[in-house]
């Protein structure tokens, strides 16, 4: 599981590099690890330079492309898959159902799916791939996968294709979605959160609700570049909040920027970070985006040929023609707030001795954690909650 840790979070930093070049000041998160599974699907019928191009943007070529001799019938079932079958039944294993994740992938009827792959796919990847009648029938292709979506999601996510989104002319679409809502082993009350400035940049702040708690949380400081780091486990110990909190004189971006695979480890590493008592003030957040297509975004970063109809091979995905991915589409929410009570839980710890301060009242990035996979599951940058 090491190295396609390694593979998601460079990958994740490489797509999020990207997207800020177009989204410098607001708010920005996204899923690498929901978008990563997504596209492992078409990687298992890509071929050739398609399949080359997938594996080096992923950054999978480590993972490589050989029989699993347990699984003859796929013969390109490789480490890359069953890694991330396996990574989705530790998700799965938590009893408080605060992530729900769901990826799909629907090709219009004039390019039937392979049986084989039809096959592999259910069974490596736990999905079933669809067709749908884009180029005749295209609201009722959407209003399929909104349903899909609500379903998949238990509710959480309502309408996410909104009229126009899709047209006639699509031929493979991706979707996948992921929501979160933590339930934290030290939780914040209702009756704690006040009215605080947050500073927006040097001349700007405005007014956030900002819960508080005391309690011990490992904390880091680090020198070069000069931030704080924080980890937030939830309920279960199975995954954290990781807050990376630049002093305030610090650019952010020039964290975005510079910011590693490695760089990560070392900051989250034991030794860096101590188990001491704080004072932890943040914001509530309540984060939703949809990001309408990342073919964009995968294109600037190398994969090209699987978005261009002269040059795609997706032969292990279909025998009806040259098909294309049309659109990546990913919808992500993530929910950090009060556990609903006025009194204190048992989760919560007593009042502690010469807490260090920990305020969350300028814009930092965030990270949800697997913590016994160091899988990224959300990465994002909060600039105005």
């Amino acid at each position: 599981m090491g190295s396609l840790s390694a593979a998601n979070a460079q990958f994740c930093f490489d797509v999020f590099k990207e997207m800020s070049y177009d989204h410098m000041i607001e708010n920005l998160f996204f899923s690498p690890v929901a978008l990563l599974s997504a596209l492992a699907v078409v990687l298992f019928g890509a071929r050739g330079d398609s399949a080359s191009q997938m594996e080096k943007v992923l950054h999978l070529s480590e993972l490589t492309r050989t029989t699993n001799s347990s699984n003859a019938k796929c013969e390109q079932d490789t480490e890359v898959h069953s890694h991330i079958q396996a990574f989705l039944s530790e998700i799965n294993k938590s009893s408080n159902s605060q992530v729900h994740m769901a990826s799909g992938i629907f090709a219009e009827e004039a390019y039937p799916f392979l049986p084989k792959y039809l096959d592999c796919i259910e069974q490596l990847h736990k999905l079933k791939p669809e067709n749908l009648d884009f180029k005749n029938n295209i609201e009722e292709a959407r209003m399929h996968i909104n349903l899909w979506v609500e379903n998949k999601t238990k509710g959480e996510i309502k309408g996410l294709l909104s009229p126009n989104s899709l047209t006639s002319s699509d031929q493979l679409v991706l979707i996948n979605v992921m929501s979160f809502r933590g339930n934290w082993k030290k939780a914040f009350l209702k009756d704690q959160t006040k009215p605080m400035a947050f500073r927006l940049d040097e001349s700007q702040s405005k007014t956030v609700q900002m819960m508080w708690l005391q309690g011990h949380f490992r904390l880091g400081t680090i020198k070069e570049p000069p931030i704080q780091v924080l980890e937030m486990p939830d309920s279960e110990d199975h995954l954290s909040m990781i807050i990376v909190l630049p002093s305030k004189d610090f650019s952010l971006g020039q964290i975005i920027k510079e910011i590693t695979y490695e760089k990560l480890k070392n900051w989250i590493d034991p030794a860096n970070m101590k188990d001491i008592a704080v004072d932890l003030y943040l914001p509530q957040l309540r984060l939703d985006e949809c990001h309408g297509d990342l073919t964009f975004i995968l294109s600037a970063l190398g994969m090209t040929d699987v978005f261009d109809h002269s040059r795609a091979d997706l032969s292990g995905v279909t025998t009806g023609g040259r098909l294309v991915v049309s659109r990546i589409i990913q919808k992500v929410m993530v929910e950090v707030t009060e556990d609903g009570s006025e009194s204190a839980p048992t989760n919560q710890t007593s009042k502690v001795e010469n807490p260090e301060i920990f305020k969350v009242d300028h814009p930092f990035l965030f990270f949800i954690l697997h913590k016994k996979t160091k899988m990224i599951l959300f990465y994002g940058r909060v600039s105005t909650p």
